[in-house]
């Protein structure tokens, strides 16, 4: 038997490889991949170092039907010269002969398994670092080829338009000579007789700018990477003015994203179940789970700066340069919009023990905003109403008791007070979803329509991971029961009807991906979230049952 075993084994792995190597070529090079990155601005000698990562993507698509054909053929033919009916007549259970499709569908499905959850998810980032690193020489071969280029901002609209005459590499020695900063991630393009032009989303003009000599600077240490274009002896024509000659302009910086956005996909499958597990920690909820906190944080904030303001107390803000702001008010009005002070007084003192700079105003408004990498921007508004102006005392100007009088005045750069940020710290993430957990005053209500919103996303996710996981282990079992069909069927329709019997198998193949996907989509939607997982293994169940019956009806032992 081991020798039986080894022998078919042997013969699906060389049909397999052959079948294997033709869909892979293909796939890739049959026209549409070269096509598409000429397109986007790639040489063909980038092309050797591009498919490498494709590679792992193709091969988990095509290994599926590789195996289900060399599956097919083999068996066939092993029917069509009668070398079952001998096995068969030397008393050996054909059945049994079989076991090579499990193997080989076992590995089928064990390479699926790992490429598809483990390995593709990293080529993935790689790619995207490919064209973060290499977007100057894309961005050259495209002015070669082209003359233009053109982008288009998706978060603003705006249409940049960037022509060149001619384009080449900058050495760093001469970079350096011209006063360019040269290092690591920084990359430099000489553009002769370049034009730029930006418009907005109306098609109206913003900046028309032609110039003699041009230098492009990517700056891909940052994400989204920067662009910078700095003319030299040019023209400048912005809409509502005269045209200006310039001896050396800069224009930009323009963000340009180069990574894909996160897809759950693509993700790695333990990630997947990390995020099922802790469903903030995914990407798509960690910015907003972090604006709820700073929401939060600044709600704290103004109801400790309201409880020290109460009765005549002194409130006490660092700036970003560590001077003390003193602030008292004759009342305080605390409100979903912020703090309003009545008859306020503002000390800004040195980090000494100088004379402080004074402020007085009839109405401050403090106001605080979270902001996006978790600090809070605190700021000031010292208002002028029609009664009274706002004063300043300095004591670096004149007569310290004789005020300056001053339109509505801003003072910003404000830190939280510890205490705030120790408050703040005290929640965690699950308690800032949980119902129970009372949240702070005065906006309450607002805070919880934003955990509401919060928690309807979290399920929304849940329910797209979930769906995701099912689909790939629905599909990494896939092979185990269409590559075993196939090979009943190569028995049933030997010799010349193999093809017949190929294309037979496909039926069930196309079958379990389309169950595949309709499971998927119904464990996404709310109302059929426990329907999609019976939809995904159901059918790969009744698939398995089929695989049974033919071998028990139309293969004899």
């Amino acid at each position: 038997m081991v020798t039986l075993h080894g022998y078919i084994l042997r013969e699906l792995l060389k049909t397999l490889g052959l079948t294997l190597a033709a869909l892979t070529v293909l796939f890739t090079m049959g026209g549409g991949l070269y096509n598409v990155i000429r397109y986007e601005g790639v040489s063909a000698a980038d092309v050797l170092s591009f498919i490498p990562l494709l590679l792992p993507i193709v091969l988990t698509l095509t290994l599926p039907i590789a195996a289900l054909f060399a599956a097919t053929m083999v068996y066939g033919r092993l029917a069509a010269d009668n070398e079952l009916v001998a096995c068969r007549a030397a008393g050996i259970n054909i059945h049994r002969l079989f076991g090579s499709t499990v193997l080989l569908s076992a590995f089928v499905s064990l390479f699926m398994l790992l490429m598809g959850n483990f390995v593709i998810p990293r080529f993935i980032g790689q790619i995207s670092d490919f064209a973060r690193t290499n977007l100057r020489d894309l961005v050259a071969q495209h002015l070669q080829r082209e003359g233009f280029i053109n982008y288009r901002q998706k978060s603003s609209g705006a249409e940049f338009t960037l022509t060149a005459d001619r384009v080449q590499r900058a050495t760093d020695a001469a970079l350096r000579t011209a006063g360019f900063e040269v290092g690591p991630g920084l990359h430099y393009l000489v553009i002769t007789d370049p034009t730029f032009l930006n418009i907005d989303t109306q098609g109206k003009l913003v900046r028309f700018a032609a110039a003699r000599y041009g230098v492009c600077q990517f700056d891909t240490r940052t994400t989204p990477v920067k662009v910078m274009l700095e003319v030299s002896e040019g023209r400048l024509f912005d809409p509502g003015r005269d045209q200006a000659y310039v001896g050396q302009q800069a224009i930009g910086p323009l963000t340009i994203p180069t990574e894909a956005p996160p897809q759950l996909s693509w993700a790695d499958l333990r990630d997947l179940l990390r995020w099922r597990a802790a469903l903030w920690d995914a990407p798509k909820l960690r910015g907003q789970v972090q604006e709820f906190l700073g929401t939060l944080t600044v709600q704290h904030f103004y109801t400790y700066c309201a409880a020290q303001l109460k009765n005549g107390g002194e409130l006490t803000l660092l700036d970003e340069r560590a001077r003390p702001h003193k602030i008292q008010c004759d009342a305080v009005r605390l409100d979903r919009k912020g703090l309003t002070l009545t008859g306020g007084r503002v000390a800004v003192g040195p980090k000494d023990q100088g004379l402080p700079t004074r402020y007085e105003a009839e109405q401050i408004e403090l106001k605080a905003k979270p902001l996006p990498s978790g600090e809070c921007l605190i700021e000031f508004n010292l208002v002028r109403t029609p009664a009274h102006d706002v004063l300043e005392y300095d004591p670096r100007g004149g007569r310290y008791g004789e005020p300056r009088r001053k339109p509505t005045l801003s003072l910003d750069g404000l830190e939280l007070p510890r205490e705030v940020v120790a408050e703040a710290g005290h929640y965690t993430t699950p308690q800032l979803l949980d119902p129970a957990v009372p949240l702070p005053e005065p906006d309450r209500e607002t805070l919880n329509d934003k955990r509401l919103s919060l928690q309807k996303a979290m399920a929304i996710l849940g329910r797209q991971i979930t769906a995701n996981i099912h689909f790939r282990l629905g599909y990494v079992a896939s092979a185990l029961v269409t590559v075993l069909m196939g090979a009943a069927l190569g028995v049933i329709f030997r010799g010349s009807r193999a093809l017949a019997a190929f294309a037979l198998a496909m039926i069930p193949l196309f079958g379990v991906m389309i169950l595949l996907v309709l499971g998927r989509q119904l464990g996404e939607d709310v109302r059929t979230t426990e329907i999609g997982p019976l939809v995904t293994w159901g059918g790969l169940s009744a698939v398995l049952l089929a695989d049974l019956l033919i071998l028990r009806i139309g293969v004899r032992r």
